[in-house]
């Protein structure tokens, strides 16, 4: 074969490999990247395709208007009838600042994307009809949302609220806020402010649980076994060289694990947790779902548990009081709460109830699936603990008349300020309709003091209404 043949056969090898690699490449975008890039706010087209679309409403449970597009001067433009009301979980559509919280979440239902009206949507270019997007009823409830917003205000922290029989978030509000519809005017001010009022607490705020956590470490030691609860509180403990106190520091006198919970006792967790031991503190944790997935049907960032093993003393008994390396969102602990509201299991997360297209067709959206979290029996004593807590103990501020609560408490240190103030609950504790989880940041105050009657004011207006009814 001459030397120019052979250059010619390599020429065509070239070219061939150049083309499949062509094709491989487009491929890949088309079949893995394909959703990521038209869901990009950078995407123009996406933009332009907005300008030619009604977006979608979307309401509460009930049918509450919480954001809707008006036809003006300038092109449709997003409006939210609420302003801060629902700024983080809602969220915002903005072609200059993109989007966030649930505009974002199902872009494509509101935008009708996501279903199958081809034949709509070609009739709709056809004829230069506007194109219509899908309408979204959420799980939230308006008078609930309203009520936890009151409680909120003037102070920084998060308030989540969720049935705990089906995962559905109720109300979920997020301080400091903002308001979607003076983003242009009010941008500047909002990406500069050191309080990170573009930030969903709720969903993305991480803050060690405190005491709060002593409800999973709990379940651990009754799962175990092997830990005798038998102590005789002094008011504070030595463990591997280092001392820590109880928060009043008078000391408890005898406890068992009841009593330990109900009075939040620091040193009695700390000397349990070295007993339970690193491998079932971190196995029983991580089937809380402590730096795990969800599985919500929107983006959540995962609590934090970095701990792999050879967990030192101090190590463990930092985690069982809820300190230490642990982080966690509000989200989280509401879901903790649900699962002993809920006889050891945890519904995942679920915020869209609905999908209705513009021809009035609606469609239930998943059912929130159920994740096994730990034995009946166990999640039982745990409960019968915390209504404990909440009728004896340091939730006494939790207490609603002619009603069972279960609760807990926490007061977590924070290195870079005044202790934050949480409670996580559930009512009625024999039949819970609503679980919530309240922090409060820096807010120097026990859980009991500052928490708990926030709590107990938002059970009480969902039990008052009748929310889930």
């Amino acid at each position: 074969m001459e030397a120019n043949d052979k250059k010619i056969i390599h020429l065509i090898v070239f070219t061939c490999l150049l083309f499949f690699s062509i094709i491989a490449y487009l491929t890949y975008f088309q079949i893995f990247q394909a959703k990521t890039i038209v869901g990009n706010t950078y995407n123009r087209r996406q933009w332009q395709r907005e300008e030619m679309t009604l977006r979608g409403n979307i309401y509460d449970r009930n049918g509450v208007l919480l954001a809707e597009t008006f036809d003006g001067e300038e092109g449709y433009t997003r409006k939210y009838p609420y302003n801060r009301l629902y700024s983080h979980l809602v969220g915002y559509s903005h072609r200059q600042y993109g989007r966030a919280g649930v505009e974002d979440f199902y872009n494509e239902e509101l935008m009708g994307l996501s279903d199958g009206r081809t034949v709509n949507k070609i009739i709709e270019r056809i004829t230069n009809d506007t194109i219509k997007g899908n309408h979204l009823y959420l799980t939230l409830n308006h008078q609930l949302q309203v009520k936890a917003e009151a409680l909120l205000t003037g102070k920084r922290g998060s308030i989540v609220a969720l049935d705990p029989a089906t995962g559905e978030i109720l109300a979920m509000v997020s301080k400091p806020d903002f308001n979607p519809n003076r983003l242009v005017e009010d941008w500047d001010d909002l990406v500069n402010d050191e309080g990170s009022p573009l930030l969903n607490r709720g969903l993305s705020g991480l803050y060690p649980p405190g005491s709060t956590y002593k409800t999973v470490i709990t379940a651990g030691i009754l799962e175990s076994g092997d830990v005798d609860p038998q102590y005789d509180c002094v008011g504070s403990i030595t463990i591997d060289g280092y001392t820590l106190s109880d928060y009043d520091k008078s000391g408890h006198g005898p406890l068992d694990l009841r009593k330990s919970l109900v009075v939040s006792c620091n040193t009695n967790f700390a000397r349990m947790g070295v007993e339970l031991g690193d491998e079932k503190i971190m196995e029983i944790s991580r089937r809380f779902l402590l730096d795990g997935d969800l599985r919500g049907d929107f983006p959540i960032t995962k609590s934090l548990f970095p701990y792999k093993g050879n967990m030192e003393p101090t190590e463990l008994a930092a985690v069982s009081i809820g300190q230490g390396k642990l982080l966690v969102t509000p989200l989280h602990m509401a879901l903790v709460a649900g699962v002993f509201a809920n006889g050891g299991v945890m519904k995942e997360p679920r915020v869209l109830k609905e999908i209705e297209t513009p021809e009035g067709r609606g469609s239930e959206a998943e059912e929130s699936e159920a994740i096994d979290i730990v034995e009946a029996s166990i999640a039982n004593q745990v409960k019968d603990m915390m209504v404990a807590a909440v009728n004896e103990g340091t939730g006494k501020n939790a207490r609603i008349k002619g009603v069972s609560v279960a609760g807990k408490t926490g007061t977590a240190e924070n290195d870079s300020g005044a202790s934050h103030a949480w409670f996580i609950g559930f009512a009625p504790a024999d039949k819970p309709k609503i679980a919530i989880a309240v922090v409060l940041e820096k807010e120097g105050k026990t859980g009991g003091a500052a928490a708990a009657p926030i709590a107990r004011e938002l059970m009480k207006e969902a039990l008052r209404r009748g929310v889930l009814n």
